[in-house]
Order: C-alpha cells, then sequence, then structure tokens
C-alpha cells in the first residue's frame, strides 16, 4: 500500500511539472451514514470510547453531520481529463456533542465535464484506512460546486479500544458532501 500510494504521488510529481496547476481550495459540508458497529454505538452514546463492555451489532447507524475544508491542486495538461490532489480535513458529529474528526489524502481524476474519481487513505478515530470517492462538479463561471458521494469501509485495525480482546469491526461510513470553491491559477 505505502508504494502503490508513493508512485502515484510521484506521478502526480512528474506531471504537475509540466502542467497548469490550479488551486481550488473551499469549505465542506454534509452528512454521514455509520452503519452498525463501534463508531455508531459511540456516537449513538450507546458506549463510552474506553469502555470494555461487549460489542452488541444489533445498534442502529447513525447520523452525524460533517464540516471541514478541502485543499485541492487540479493538474491541467490540456486534455479531456485532470489529475486531481486533494486533503480533506472534517469534523463530524458536532450537532451530537460529539467530536469524530478525520483527514483524508485522495488522488484522483476529473473529467472536463464535472465527472471525478478518487481515492485515498483516511486517518481517524476508526484508525488507517481507505476512502473511495465520486462525485461531480457543476461550474457557473469561476464557481466551482462539487458534490461527491464518499466510502470508507469498515475496520478492524481502529482505535476505539479492543473490547473482549477481539477485533471488531468499526462500521462503514457513507458521505455525501458539497461545497464551493473558486478556481484561482497557482
Amino acid at each position: 500500500m505505502k508504494k502503490f500510494i508513493s508512485v502515484l504521488l510521484l506521478i502526480c510529481f512528474v506531471v504537475s511539472v509540466n502542467a497548469q496547476v490550479q488551486r481550488l481550495d473551499g469549505p465542506r459540508f454534509g452528512l454521514t451514514v455509520l452503519t452498525p458497529g463501534l463508531l455508531a454505538d459511540i456516537v449513538n452514546d450507546d458506549r463510552e470510547l474506553d469502555s470494555e463492555d461487549p460489542v452488541n451489532y444489533t445498534q442502529k447507524q447513525a447520523l452525524i453531520t460533517q464540516f471541514g475544508w478541502q485543499w485541492e491542486t487540479r493538474l491541467v495538461e490540456g486534455g479531456d481529463y485532470v489529475g486531481l490532489i486533494e486533503w480533506v480535513a472534517l469534523a463530524g458529529g458536532l450537532e451530537r456533542g460529539t467530536f469524530v474528526p478525520s483527514i483524508s489524502s485522495m488522488i484522483g481524476m476529473r473529467k472536463m465535464s464535472g465527472l471525478e474519481v478518487a481515492v485515498g487513505p483516511t486517518f481517524s478515530f476508526t484508525g488507517i484506512g481507505m476512502v473511495f470517492a465520486v462525485g461531480h462538479t457543476y461550474k457557473s463561471g469561476d464557481l466551482n460546486i462539487p458534490i461527491n458521494i464518499a466510502w470508507v469501509p469498515s475496520r478492524t485495525n481502529h482505535l476505539l479500544g479492543d473490547p473482549d480482546g477481539g477485533k471488531k469491526d468499526s462500521g462503514h461510513g457513507v458521505s455525501v458532501m458539497v461545497g464551493f470553491n473558486f478556481g484561482r491559477k497557482k
């Protein structure tokens, strides 16, 4: 995995040497559905973060809001596709009095029509994992309005404690995010 990410970053760097670079930074907000698992139990106040109680996967899913910022570098080479390097920092669950931070780094591509896909590592309470995203960016002059759907698979290498000594699922996360930015050249 480390080699894969290193190679992708190297390719983006090499392409960016001759490419036109554009910054598309801006706020992001949206909703995340957490499937039943340790994180949903914590967000639903059904368990404490460091609880040693047995896990009950019959708990319900959780819905949280997300607020944050995206730093995006767009590599334009004149074709029908452009390369993307994105960093997204989010704070979730604030409306529930819970703080669920996350930061993701993604590499992807966007078609000139606006369709985009990206993948990369993410880090949060649930540990280190992968995030997969697809979306569309709508343009109106210099204004860009990205709408994305992201999926973070459930993992067992999380930071939420390890009740009863077994590896417990953190639960999947599915997010719908929207934001805006104004394109500017770097």
